[in-house]
């Protein structure tokens, strides 16, 4: 889908298979000109007339042959979803009935649309940028009433708002250093690079504040990891068993039995959290054992929060020692879980002082709702579950971001070192990576790995 084409699409947009009502999808020029042959109203009403339903039926032109009776609804462009003439028709939802529709519509000069080719219409014709097209997809494959609501926020259009505001004020510092540059002969001021640089750290700022929330935002969709550790044989594949209600960890008195990550999803409060249980922490015997423990540390660096998890009816040990260690190192919310509460306490009392406790038995499931209140708790308190100033991006625009962000960076650091030509450099790469955020400067390329990942018919 490397090309811009101009001709008529159609495919199925509700989940294909057997229900009451699927709903077809065309658009593109000839949208109206295929219906006329294709449609037959039993209305006098002229047709298609703006945001209007019309009852009939859908027949092979050359047989006269009625494949179904349906509801076309019609909008003219430029007021539609893509920009274009488009046409809704429900029909009833036997794919017997679906497959004839969109066979007559081919045959009449409509193409079977591509994945997310509606919405890259509506990209193009100017109905929403690349950060609304973002939540859009994020919006489609939401878990939970959180990540809808975090996309509804987004397509609003206040993130877009924002990106190109901030866009606007670098192109008039660039246009106004350029011109400086340029056409000293025209008497035109010199930059005032004292001013050139507040307004920078103004924008600077801004934007930081900005990928703060694009973090937060992509914390939130992917769904929030939480990551359990301890050593070997302490009860984390047992903690995770009962927060899930189900057994997905293997539970053995074998220490070690768990030798790779596991990660299952679930609510809390609303919030999508995704629950990892790991390899135990310790020094590796094998190799299969140190893969394990690899993949645990590179869970605990893409964690929203750790669990680390403890005997209490042993005392601690070196490895015990090491994990604690481990937890006091990260800059991230910490929680501990003194298991086996059910049996006499052996651990000296002092040796998990400083971080938030819960006494447990994942074993009886004791202490397993104080758990879950400290983690949605732990939530509220980091901020995340406020999500009106989140923003959803996607890998490239994250990337696109990081790099307006160093090269702005640079660039303040520059002022009065360097030549200001190359400072106009710094400037005009920033405004071109702000544009791939949210869309004016996207490429080709780009829209192609961005819509594949929608279904054929959106």
């Amino acid at each position: 889908m490397s090309k811009i084409k101009i001709d008529t699409i159609a495919a199925l947009s509700t989940p294909a298979g057997r229900a009451a009502i699927s709903m077809i999808r065309v658009s593109g020029p000839d949208t109206f000109e295929i219906l006329k042959k294709v449609f037959k109203t039993g209305g006098k009403r002229a047709f298609p007339l703006h945001y209007s339903a019309y009852f009939g039926s859908i027949i092979e032109p050359k047989t006269g042959y009625v494949a179904d009776q349906v509801i076309v609804n019609t909008y003219i462009s430029p007021k539609s979803y893509t920009g274009e003439d488009l046409a809704e028709i429900s029909t009833h939802g036997n794919p017997v009935i679906v497959s004839k529709i969109l066979s007559i519509l081919f045959e009449n000069g409509a193409r079977q649309a591509e994945k997310g080719e509606f919405t890259r219409r509506a990209f193009l014709n100017g109905k929403m940028d690349l950060l609304e097209v973002e939540a859009l997809s994020q919006l489609l494959y939401a878990s939970s009433t959180t990540q809808t609501r975090l996309a509804l926020n987004q397509l609003d259009g206040l993130p877009s708002k924002y990106i190109a505001k901030i866009r606007e004020d670098l192109l008039n510092q660039l246009v106004q250093l350029e011109a400086s540059l340029n056409f000293p002969e025209d008497s035109i001021e010199s930059i005032d690079e004292d001013a050139l640089k507040v307004s920078l750290q103004k924008i600077l700022s801004e934007l930081s504040l900005f990928a703060e929330n694009a973090r937060n935002g992509s914390l939130v969709s992917d769904g929030l990891k939480v990551t359990i550790v301890g050593r070997p044989n302490v009860g984390k594949s047992s903690l995770m068993n009962y927060i899930l209600g189900r057994d997905r960890a293997i539970v053995t008195d074998i220490p070690g039995t768990t030798r790779d990550t596991l990660e299952e999803s679930l609510i809390i409060d609303s919030m999508p959290v995704k629950l990892i249980d790991t390899a135990g922490l310790r020094k590796a015997e094998n190799d299969i054992e140190a893969i394990g423990i690899e993949r645990t540390e590179q869970a605990i660096e893409s964690s929203f929060a750790v669990i680390g998890v403890f005997d209490g009816s042993q005392p601690a040990n070196e490895e015990d020692k090491a994990v604690l260690e481990r937890l006091k190192q990260l800059e991230k919310p910490v929680l501990a879980i003194q298991n086996k509460s059910d049996l006499p306490q052996l651990l000296d009392s002092e040796f998990l002082s400083g971080l938030n406790v819960v006494k447990a038995s994942a074993l009886k499931g004791e202490g397993m709702s104080e758990l879950v209140a400290l983690l949605s708790k732990t939530i509220k308190e980091t901020g995340i579950s406020s999500l009106e100033e989140m923003v959803l991006l996607g890998a490239t625009q994250v990337n696109a971001l990081d790099k307006a962000l160093n090269t702005l960076k640079r660039a303040e650091e520059g002022i009065g070192q360097i030549y200001q030509d190359m400072l106009a450099i710094d400037l005009e790469e920033a405004v071109r990576e702000l544009g791939r955020v949210n869309g004016e400067t996207v490429d080709v390329n780009t829209l192609d790995m961005i819509f594949e990942r929608f279904c054929i018919g959106k």
